[in-house]
């Protein structure tokens, strides 16, 4: 992988630590809502979005973990 390349997961911020589902759920459509505006053109826009929208999705994923019981 060339040094000007990384993987989305680069930006993770680590274990994510969840809140509730509906916690989570709310902040991943408030995401889903801020980012929709975002110009497909424009890369940092591109950037920004797949990172805070994977960052909200982990989390909503751990929450549905958690509240099942299964393991991180």
């Amino acid at each position: 992988m060339s040094s000007s390349r990384r993987p989305l997961h680069t930006y993770d911020g680590g274990i994510p630590v969840p809140q509730s589902v509906a916690a989570e759920l709310d902040m991943a459509a408030a995401t889903l809502a801020e980012s929709a505006d975002a110009d497909i053109f424009n890369d940092q826009d591109m950037i920004r979005s797949a990172v805070a929208l994977r960052i909200r999705l982990r989390g909503l994923a751990a929450a549905v973990r958690a509240e099942r019981g299964e393991q991180q």
